[in-house]
């Protein structure tokens, strides 16, 4: 596809910063990306430049394929291990075979999820982590998202690592937190990495560091 770009997005890096990086490197007019990652993500992160962008209004709405690590037992208010702790509570409950109902469970419902605080969604324009920034927390609508598919990997010391194909507007994060409520417990994320957006695939991304090296 012209003009698109997949970069495996480094941890720390917002994914406007990525956006800026390459405009100001490759002096492209225009650039714009394909869904946020949060800067504690890693992954496919899909670059339009220039005409590409005219595409990134329709590969955003592509499903979304996330390989998450859960740790329960801690809440924070970010929802992601990055966050404030709030909350402690046991775990010692939670099985693998509780983890595997609780997962089918999510997959085959109307889920309507929540939010988080501290996402890049805007509400009357404003972005939320804003607000959040500010200690400013408001009311968020519940959006109607899917789990389309999940492979349990594993299972260990109070940490679920788990693939998740998604829809358009899912927040792992938000899942996560969900997930701890759901098993009588709390839970954030610790990791995540994007390996899918649409037809792009990580296997077929390139490192942004690479990416500028060669191009230098």
């Amino acid at each position: 596809m012209e003009n698109i770009l997949v970069i495996d997005k480094p941890k720390g890096w917002t994914s406007n910063d990525v956006v800026q990086k390459i405009k100001n490197h490759f002096k492209y007019k225009k650039v714009g990306h394909a869904g946020t990652l949060d800067p504690n993500a890693t992954g496919v992160l899909v670059i339009g430049f220039n005409q590409g962008t005219k595409l990134l209004s329709t590969l955003v709405n592509d499903t979304k394929e996330y390989i998450a690590d859960v740790q329960f037992g801690i809440e924070t208010d970010a929802y992601d291990i990055t966050g404030k702790v709030i909350d402690n509570k046991p775990y010692s409950h939670i099985t693998l075979e509780s983890i595997k109902l609780a997962l089918e469970y999510f997959k085959n419902i109307d889920y309507q999820q929540v939010p988080p605080m501290f996402s890049a969604k805007k509400i009357q324009g404003v972005k939320l982590y804003e607000l959040a920034r500010a200690n400013k927390t408001i009311e968020r609508k519940p959006v109607l998202v899917k789990i389309n598919s999940y492979d349990l990997i594993e299972y260990t010391n109070g940490v679920l690592k788990v693939r998740l194909n998604v829809s358009k507007g899912f927040y792992v994060r938000s899942f996560a937190h969900d997930l701890g409520q759901y098993l009588n417990s709390c839970a954030t994320l610790s990791e995540l990495r994007r390996t899918k957006s649409g037809k792009f695939d990580i296997e077929n991304s390139i490192a942004l560091d690479i990416l500028l090296k060669d191009n230098l």
